[in-house]
């Protein structure tokens, strides 16, 4: 009579703690599928954010009227009058947030911009109260093009990402 029930409890016990073993195993799986889904979803949104706050700069500066005393070397249509602060919060902003914005595409919208660039002396360039870039508002209109047309894809893959629930038995792979 003790053989049986000693087979049961010994049985009862490997079953128990195989049980365990896959539920621990389940919910790890699960666990590193959230957190890797988060960090994603956290990487998109600090994407989205950089771009918006770039687009907003680069839109305030285009929309920004041009003084009278400018329009004799600025022409409000083709030219664009960027004050320094300005100019050094777009080179800071975009060094300090390389990670969320494309190098190159940085790198191409400042090299088409120098070429652009009106030279002046600098007591002329300080009497400006910034940097006078020639025919360049082209380039600005369709740098916040392409900014809005990435951050609008940056936000459809963010909704899909939301949308999709982890599978808890197969491992996720996220651009992290």
């Amino acid at each position: 009579m003790n053989i049986p029930v000693l087979l049961a409890f010994l049985t009862g016990s490997v079953l128990a703690s195989l049980l365990f073993i896959l539920g621990f195993f389940l919910y790890h799986r699960f666990d590193e599928n959230r957190y890797k889904k988060e960090l994603a979803a956290i990487k998109l949104h600090l994407e989205v954010e950089v771009r918006r706050n770039l687009n907003s700069k680069i839109i305030e500066i285009l929309n920004r009227p041009v003084s009278e005393t400018d329009r004799s070397f600025v022409d409000p249509r083709e030219d664009v009058k960027v004050a320094f602060a300005d100019y050094h919060f777009l080179k800071n902003y975009t060094s300090l947030h390389n990670l969320y914005i494309p190098v190159y595409f940085m790198d191409q919208f400042f090299k088409n911009l120098s070429n652009h660039l009106a030279v002046f002396e600098d007591e002329d360039d300080l009497k400006n109260g910034g940097y006078i870039f020639r025919d360049s508002r082209r380039i600005f209109e369709d740098f916040s093009v392409v900014i809005t047309d990435e951050m609008e894809a940056k936000k459809a893959e963010l909704e899909n990402m939301k949308n999709v629930y982890p599978s808890i038995l197969r491992k996720q792979y996220y651009k992290i």
